[in-house]
């Protein structure tokens, strides 16, 4: 298991935030997600496969949030 933090610009509310946690957790092998429209970063624990690639591509998808 490992841990990664994202920026993550264009989320203004709590409704953002649960959409990025949506995209997240969809990836296969996230185990926990969560995000901070006021810090504008994602905490991520997942299995060590998950590639940061793979989450950034996730939430950029959504074509609203970007996430370095």
């Amino acid at each position: 298991m490992k841990k990664i933090d994202l920026k993550v610009t264009g989320m203004s509310c709590n409704h953002c935030e649960m959409r990025v946690k949506k995209a997240l957790e969809a990836v296969k092998g996230v185990k926990t997600a969560q995000a901070d429209y006021r810090k504008g970063t994602a905490h991520i624990e997942a299995d060590d496969d998950v590639s940061i690639e793979e989450l950034i591509k996730s939430i950029n998808e959504t074509g609203i949030y970007k996430a370095s």
